[in-house]
């Protein structure tokens, strides 16, 4: 039986340690939410904004090793960069997860869509 490609990133990610991925719920983070969902073995943390998601992966790499939060197609990646500065300037390892549009619909002025 084959997976998705989601599922197969939470079992990446279950055995590398990651308890929790800080992130907003939707559009291009669905599959991955599910998955979690489904899973059962990591904590999708809803934030209210992604750059607080990336602050607070930071903050749990600080204390606790690898952590993960995630960004939707578009402005989600851009928001990201700020946490993940802060953990780059600190040495934290965190996982940043940057989904993006269905190939078919590149070019093609979609909702969320920026070069990225």
């Amino acid at each position: 039986m084959s997976k998705q490609v989601a599922d197969q990133l939470v079992e990446m990610l279950v055995e590398n340690g990651v308890k929790r991925i800080y992130a907003v719920t939707g559009d291009s983070l669905n599959h991955l939410n599910d998955a979690v969902r489904r899973s059962g073995k990591i904590k999708w943390i809803h934030v209210r904004h992604e750059e607080v998601g990336a602050y607070a992966a930071a903050a749990e790499a600080e204390l606790e090793g690898l952590a993960c939060c995630a960004g939707s197609c578009g402005p989600g990646h851009i928001h990201l960069i700020n946490g993940l500065y802060d953990a780059h300037r600190t040495g934290v390892p965190v996982i940043a997860i940057a989904s993006t549009i269905n190939t078919p619909e590149f070019g093609q002025d979609y909702f969320q869509s920026t070069n990225t």
